[in-house]
């Protein structure tokens, strides 16, 4: 069967505006359906502006995530010369420290009692 020949200007919107397809309960549609009638909204409208609430929910539930593993997580130290705070993550640093604690017999609370 032969292909039905398409401009190649259709071709191009095809492909920077892709299809999304879903299926949905009689009633979300419904409620889609109603909504769109009393808006005067089209569905891409609705479904641009739930998703920007929905990207923006999904982003402070990452920052507040990211913040309490941060704050579980994270060792820093102070600048000898500035005081400011630095963070470590560079191997070097790492090693400096698991050597020092070493050096300094750091050890478990729980094997201090032994």
């Amino acid at each position: 069967m032969k292909k039905k020949h398409q401009p190649p200007s259709k071709i191009k919107y095809n492909q920077s505006h892709p299809t999304v397809s879903i299926r949905v309960s009689q009633e979300l549609y419904d409620e889609l359906k109603d909504l769109r009638e009393k808006s005067g909204k089209s569905l891409g409208d609705i479904l641009r502006e739930a998703v920007g609430q929905q990207a923006s929910t999904v982003h402070k539930a990452f920052e507040r995530g990211f913040a309490k593993a941060r704050q579980t997580f994270e060792v820093t130290y102070r600048c000898v010369v500035c005081g400011g705070v630095l963070q470590v993550n560079s191997e070097k640093e790492k090693q400096a420290i698991a050597q020092y604690m070493k050096e300094h017999s750091w050890m478990h609370t729980s094997c201090v009692k032994q």
